[in-house]
C-alpha cells in the first residue's frame, strides 16, 4: 500500500495506544496506515516507563550492594561510572525500540508513514515526510498523539542547567547536583535514582506532601525511603526563580546552589497544530473528549492515551487503543476506564487501584480497611524488604472490594490480582479460596481475604 490507498484506520501517532490500535486492526483483518514523525513507542518506550525503569534497577541494585552487608556478604562500595550507566539505559531503549519498529514493519496488515500528520477531515490526513506531503484516507480515524512536559514560563529554558524529564531520561551524563521541582511520581522517581547513586538531590513540592495525588500513607513512605536516602524534601514550597548558574531561589528565601534543574510539574497532550479545530474535534480538560468507546464527537475519529486522558498510564493508552480499534472496525467495546491500576517505582514501589475509605463509603455506603504488615512476610523478611503495607478497602459483609493501596517490594507487580478481582466482580472469598504460592510477596492478599473470611464466619 502507499499513502494514497483508503486504509480501513488511521492511527496518528505510535505510542503504546497507537501500536496497541495498529495491531488490533490487524487482528482484526483490517488495513492500518500509522503516522509517526519520531520513534516508535512514544513517550513511554523512549523517555519514560523504560529508561527510567532502567535507572531505577540499577540504582536500587547501587544501594543492595553498598549495603550487603546485612545478609552476611562483604563487598567493596560500588562505584558509579555515570557514562556507563546512562550508555546502558540507551541500549535498554534501543533494544526494545528495535522490536516496536519491527512489530509495525513486519505485519503486512500495517503500513507505517514517517512524518508530521495532520487532520484535514474527518476521514483524512495530511502528512509532511521527508520526501514531500502525503494524504492518508481512511475509513476512520485514531488520534494517539501522546504527551509532552509541561514547560513552566517563569523558567530559563534557553539555560543547559534546566531540564524535563525527557532529558534526563536521554541524557549521556549524570547530574552532579539536582534540584527536582515536582513531588508527583516522575519526580519521585527521579529523586530515587540520583539519591541511590550518591547524587546530591532535592525535591520541591508546592503542596503539602510527596506524591498529592495518591493516599497519605504512600506520601509517608516514599518521603521517609528518600529522606533516608539523604534527599532534602521541601514540601509546601515554591520555587521563586532560577538562575543561569543554577542558583535557585524558594518562595521562603532560602537559595540552593545545583548542577541541574529537573522540572517535573506534569505533562501535556499532544493535541495543538493537528488539525483538531479546523475539524471540529471537542477538547475538554486539556485533553479530546471522548466517551466510553473512545470516540470522540466527531463520527469516525477516535482518541485514546495521553491525548484523550488526563491519567498518564501507558498501559491505560494501550487498553485505550484496542477499545478504539475494535470500534473502528465495526465491533462494539466499550470501557469505563474505573479499574486502573497506578504505580510508583520509587523504593519501595506503591500501586494503588480503584478509591479509597472515604470515597468508598460515599459511593457504596459500607467499607472498611483490611490491612496486612511486609513484617508479616516471610518473602519480604528473607529478602531483606519488611518495610510495607497492604491495605484493601472492601465491605465487610460481602467481601466486594473496592479499592487497595499496596507499598513495598513488587508492589506493582502485586496489584494485579487486586484489579483483576475488581474488573471481574470477584470477592474476598474468591481470594480466599485461591491457591497463592509460598513464599511469595502475593501471599499478602491471600492473608488478608483469610483474616477477613475468619471474621465473616465468626459472626
Amino acid at each position: 500500500m502507499t499513502g494514497d490507498d483508503l486504509y480501513d484506520v488511521a492511527i496518528l501517532g505510535a505510542g503504546p495506544g497507537g501500536l496497541s490500535a495498529a495491531m488490533q486492526v490487524a487482528r482484526r483483518g483490517g488495513a492500518a496506515c500509522v503516522i509517526e514523525s519520531g520513534h516508535a513507542g512514544g513517550t513511554c518506550l523512549n523517555v519514560g516507563c523504560m529508561p527510567t525503569k532502567a535507572m531505577l534497577a540499577a540504582s536500587g541494585l547501587c544501594r543492595q550492594i553498598g549495603s550487603c552487608d546485612r545478609f552476611g556478604l562483604s563487598s567493596s562500595p560500588p562505584v558509579v561510572d555515570a557514562k556507563a550507566f546512562m550508555r546502558r539505559v540507551s541500549e535498554v531503549v534501543a533494544t526494545l525500540r528495535e522490536k516496536a519498529n519491527k512489530a509495525l514493519t513486519a505485519n503486512k496488515r500495517i503500513t507505517l508513514v514517517r512524518g508530521r500528520g495532520r487532520l484535514v477531515d474527518a476521514n483524512t490526513l495530511a502528512v509532511q515526510t521527508a520526501d514531500g506531503d502525503v494524504r492518508v484516507s481512511a475509513r476512520s480515524v485514531i488520534i494517539a498523539t501522546g504527551s509532552r512536559p509541561a514547560r513552566p514560563g517563569f523558567f530559563p529554558w534557553d539555560n543547559d542547567c534546566v531540564i524535563t524529564s525527557d532529558d534526563a531520561a536521554t541524557a549521556a551524563d549524570l547530574p552532579q547536583s539536582v534540584l527536582i521541582v515536582g513531588g508527583g511520581v516522575i519526580g519521585c522517581e527521579f529523586a530515587t535514582v540520583y539519591s541511590e547513586l550518591g547524587v546530591k538531590t532535592y525535591v520541591v513540592e508546592m503542596l503539602d506532601r510527596l506524591l498529592p495525588e495518591l493516599e497519605t500513607e504512600a506520601s509517608a513512605a516514599v518521603s521517609t525511603s528518600l529522606s533516608d536516602r539523604g534527599v532534602e524534601v521541601l514540601t509546601a514550597r515554591r520555587v521563586a526563580s532560577v538562575a543561569a548558574d543554577g542558583s535557585v531561589e524558594l518562595d521562603d528565601g532560602r537559595t540552593i546552589q545545583v548542577h541541574r534543574v529537573l522540572v517535573a510539574v506534569g505533562r501535556q497532550a499532544n493535541i495543538a497544530d493537528i488539525g483538531l479545530e479546523d475539524v471540529g474535534v471537542e477538547i475538554a480538560g486539556g485533553v479530546i473528549a471522548v466517551d466510553s468507546r473512545c470516540r470522540t464527537n466527531i463520527e469516525n475519529i477516535y482518541a485514546v492515551g495521553d491525548a484523550a486522558e488526563a491519567r498518564q498510564y501507558a498501559h491505560l493508552a494501550d487498553r485505550m487503543g484496542l477499545v478504539a480499534a475494535d470500534n473502528a472496525m465495526g465491533h462494539d467495546l466499550a470501557d469505563d476506564r474505573v479499574v486502573v491500576p497506578v504505580g510508583a517505582y520509587t523504593h519501595p514501589e506503591i500501586a494503588s487501584v480503584g478509591v479509597n475509605l472515604a470515597d468508598a463509603r460515599e459511593q457504596f455506603g459500607s467499607a472498611r480497611v483490611f490491612r496486612y504488615s511486609y513484617r508479616n512476610s516471610g518473602m519480604a523478611l528473607v529478602c531483606g524488604q519488611s518495610e510495607g503495607q497492604v491495605k484493601l478497602i472492601a465491605d465487610a459483609e460481602s467481601g466486594a472490594i473496592y479499592g487497595a493501596l499496596w507499598i513495598g517490594s513488587r508492589a506493582t507487580d502485586m496489584i494485579a490480582e487486586i484489579a483483576l478481582a475488581m474488573r471481574n466482580g470477584l470477592t474476598l472469598e474468591h481470594i480466599h479460596r485461591t491457591i497463592h504460592p509460598h513464599p511469595t510477596f502475593q501471599e499478602a492478599a491471600g492473608a488478608i481475604a483469610a483474616a477477613w473470611s475468619t471474621q465473616a464466619m465468626r459472626k
